[in-house]
C-alpha cells in the first residue's frame, strides 16, 4: 500500500513538473467575445481558421473575423496581406493582435489580426502538389429590326502551380458583323512557363500567337525568355513583373512580312476586393530593337464578380496598340466587354 501511494505521488509530481515547465501545452484560440478555447491549431486559409478544441472530437471551422488572438505551443508560419511572411511562436498579447517571437527575429513582432491572410503549422495538411485555377467567359449581342448586328466574344485563362513551377495559358476570340458584313474578326492565344529559382525570382519563357483580319494581320508569333519577379502572391493579392527578349514574326495579307528581335515586358496584377470581387490588369509590351518607333502593347483590365455556384460576371476593357500599323489601319483598337462564365 505504501509503495502504491509512493508511486502515485511520484506520477503526480512528474505531471505537475511537466505542466510547470511548459512541456505539456496546448494552443489557445481567443474569440472576439472574450472566450478562450484550448486545443490544437490546424490552419487558417481563405478566411476560416481550423481548430480542434479539447472538448470536441472533430475540427471546428471558425470565421477569421471572429478571432481576436491566437497562442501556439509550436512554430507557425504567418502570411500577411502585403506578402510579408513571419515564422515564429504566437504568444499572449492584447486583443485584436498577434505577437510572434522566434530565435530568428531580433525582437518580437506584433500586428493586427485583420492583416493575416493565412497561417500554417506542423499539423496543417499538405497542399496539393498541383494547384489549378482558371475561368471561361462568353458574351455577345444580337439585334434584329431596322439593324441586323451580331457580335460574339469568348476568352479563357488557365493556371497550374506547384511550389517551383507555374504554367499559364490564355486565349480569346472576337467576331462581329453589321447587316451580315463582317467588321471584326480576331483571335489570340498565349502560353507561359515559369520556374522559380527562389521564393520570388523565376525564369520565364513565353509564346504568343494572334491574328486580326481588319488590321491586315494574318499571323503574329512571338517567342521569348526572360526573368520574372513575384512581388506578391497571397489569397488577397498577386503581382508579378517580367523582363526579357523575344523574337517576333509578323505575316500580313497585303503588307510586307516582318521579323525582328524585341525587348519584352509583362505585368500581371490581381486584387481580391470585398465579397469576392476581383480586379485584374494584364499587360504585355514588345519594343522592336531594330526600329525604336515600332511598339506593340496589349492590356486587359477589368472586374470579375461572383454570381452563383461558381458562375461569374466580368466587365472588361481591352486595348491593343500598334505604333506602326500597316497602311489604312489605326494604331489603337479598344473593346469593352460584358461577359458571363465559370471560374474555379
Amino acid at each position: 500500500m505504501l509503495l502504491r501511494n509512493f508511486a502515485a505521488g511520484i506520477a503526480l509530481a512528474c505531471a505537475l513538473l511537466l505542466v510547470g515547465t511548459g512541456l505539456v501545452r496546448a494552443d489557445m484560440l481567443i474569440m472576439d467575445n472574450g472566450d478562450r478555447i484550448t486545443g490544437t491549431f490546424i490552419e487558417h486559409t481563405d478566411g476560416t481558421l481550423m481548430f480542434r478544441a479539447d472538448y470536441a472530437a472533430t475540427t471546428l471551422p471558425v470565421p477569421w473575423q471572429q478571432v481576436s488572438g491566437l497562442i501556439t505551443d509550436e512554430i507557425i508560419r504567418i502570411l500577411l496581406e502585403d506578402g510579408t511572411e513571419i515564422v515564429g511562436q504566437a504568444v499572449e498579447t492584447e486583443p485584436g493582435r498577434l505577437r510572434m517571437v522566434s530565435g530568428d527575429l531580433d525582437e518580437p513582432v506584433s500586428f493586427r489580426v485583420s492583416r493575416v491572410t493565412s497561417i500554417t503549422g506542423s499539423r496543417t495538411p499538405p497542399r496539393d502538389s498541383v494547384r489549378t485555377s482558371g475561368n471561361i467567359n462568353v458574351g455577345g449581342t444580337l439585334t434584329r429590326g431596322n439593324t441586323r448586328t451580331e457580335a460574339a466574344n469568348a476568352n479563357a485563362a488557365f493556371e497550374a502551380r506547384t511550389n517551383v513551377n507555374r504554367f499559364r495559358a490564355a486565349g480569346e476570340v472576337n467576331r462581329a458583323s453589321d447587316d451580315d458584313e463582317l467588321f471584326r474578326d480576331d483571335a489570340s492565344a498565349s502560353a507561359r512557363y515559369d520556374h522559380f529559382v527562389s521564393e520570388r525570382v523565376y525564369v520565364n519563357s513565353s509564346i504568343a500567337l494572334s491574328r486580326d483580319r481588319f488590321r491586315d494581320l494574318r499571323l503574329r508569333s512571338s517567342a521569348g525568355v526572360g526573368l520574372g519577379y513575384q512581388i506578391f502572391e497571397n489569397p488577397r493579392r498577386s503581382l508579378s513583373a517580367e523582363l526579357g527578349g523575344s523574337y517576333v514574326s509578323q505575316e500580313y495579307y497585303d503588307a510586307e512580312n516582318e521579323t525582328n528581335p524585341a525587348f519584352r515586358w509583362a505585368l500581371d496584377y490581381e486584387e481580391r476586393l470585398f465579397t469576392g470581387i476581383r480586379l485584374f490588369h494584364n499587360q504585355e509590351g514588345l519594343q522592336n530593337l531594330e526600329a525604336s518607333s515600332e511598339l506593340l502593347l496589349r492590356t486587359r483590365t477589368g472586374l470579375r464578380f461572383p454570381l452563383i455556384a461558381g458562375i461569374t460576371g466580368t466587365i472588361q476593357a481591352n486595348v491593343d496598340y500598334d505604333h506602326s500599323p500597316p497602311a489604312n489601319s489605326r494604331s489603337t483598337d479598344s473593346a469593352y466587354l460584358v461577359t458571363a462564365g465559370y471560374s474555379w
